[in-house]
């Protein structure tokens, strides 16, 4: 603990700078001694400590001497550490807009965009945030804008209670979790509408999917204003589209794609896995296995001196390796991309390219894809 002037002569004499470990996080708090019991800034009454950079009310106990240091060490680690605990849950607009603007320029504020039923592959994405933010903001909102007629919008799981846990324990300060009825007011008439993106195969498969996807991160990057947005890798098409909504509107935002988060057997971490059947789930690794057959022709080309693989032996191989499993229903496509564009290719060279697909293993779609470069 270090004695630093005071801000303010109205305010207490003196300030305690306090650095600890929260939840296995290194925590800066400043607050005031002293003279009086609230904290020394702003002079609106509004929290000052610093979580993590989250505000977050302390009030240290007018009984405390600015020198009697040891019991104010005490107090001020349990109430940290009880305030940690728990991600400020914003549900409205003007709350998450309201907490935005408290923080300056030079605080980095990272943000993951989720629909819930969270798993591994998003907690992920969190502590990545967590490691390189100042401050971590995770959303919570299944988009109807991106589900089509006959899909699972009714059926997606919804579990915010669960969801905050999760991502409190991976050190999330604020959650945004807003309705439907507050992103798509009744007289909502306006979308993004990415040109080009409904061709691709998954765009196919899923009319209208880009068109919502692409309005609901432009809405949420408009109210959250990050410094740094993270995705996954196992939604490809989604991320060539978010960095493409980016350049071309001017977004002031570093879009971060990380790789695909897998299960020990390979699949793709989904929150759609929860709907596959034991029997379901023990045949769903072939999908990965089958991209992976796709990496070896790729690789043993190469490694024999050839500038160039065709698209269409790419295709061949993964196709072969779903066949051989009775419960895929239905292969709706396998995709060999550019990895900038995700337009098709015929050939692919040292510039490496996506192998993308969606099959229906039982009931269920899964999408996997792997880069190769």
């Amino acid at each position: 603990i270090m004695l630093l002037p005071a801000a303010s002569s109205t305010y207490a004499a003196a300030m305690a700078s306090l650095r600890l470990r929260v939840g296995g996080r290194s925590i800066s708090v400043v607050t005031s001694l002293g003279i009086r019991s609230s904290p020394c800034y702003p002079q609106n009454n509004s929290p000052t400590s610093l979580l993590g950079r989250r505000q977050h009310p302390l009030v240290v106990p007018s009984s405390l001497s600015p020198f009697s240091m040891t019991p104010l060490a005490a107090f001020m680690s349990s109430a940290i550490a009880d305030g940690a605990s728990k991600p400020m849950i914003h549900s409205t607009i003007e709350s998450i807009r309201t907490f935005r603007k408290t923080i300056n320029n030079s605080t980095s504020v990272g943000f993951v965009p989720t629909m819930g039923a969270l798993h591994e592959g998003h907690l992920s994405l969190v502590r990545e945030a967590r490691a390189n933010n100042d401050v971590v903001i995770a959303s919570i909102f299944v988009n109807p804008a991106q589900f089509g007629k006959g899909e699972d919008l009714d059926r997606y799981p919804r579990q915010l209670e669960k969801d905050s846990e999760l991502l409190k324990e991976v050190g999330v300060d604020h959650i945004f979790a807003p309705s439907s009825d507050l992103m798509y007011g009744k007289n909502h008439v306006t979308f993004v509408e990415p040109m080009g993106f409904g061709e691709t195969n998954e765009g196919k498969s899923r009319p209208g999917f880009f068109r919502g996807v692409a309005t609901v991160v432009t809405k949420l990057f408009n109210i959250v204003q990050p410094t740094n947005a993270y995705f996954g890798q196992k939604d490809a098409v989604q991320c060539v589209l978010i960095r493409r909504i980016v350049e071309d509107l001017d977004m002031d935002v570093n879009v971060k794609i990380m790789d695909t988060v897998r299960e020990s057997d390979g699949l793709a971490m989904s929150s759609r896995n929860a709907y596959l059947t034991q029997e379901e789930r023990e045949k769903a690794p072939v999908v990965y296995q089958s991209l992976c057959a796709a990496r070896e022709v790729y690789d043993a080309r190469f490694a024999r001196g050839m500038d160039e693989v065709e698209a269409d032996d790419l295709r061949e191989v993964v196709e072969s390796v779903l066949e051989t499993e009775p419960m895929i229903k239905n292969v709706q496509y396998v995709s060999v991309d550019d990895l900038e564009t995700m337009k098709p290719l015929d050939k692919v060279g040292n510039d490496g390219c996506v192998v993308s697909l969606a099959c229906v293993l039982g009931s269920v779609r899964l999408i996997d894809n792997i880069v190769l470069r």
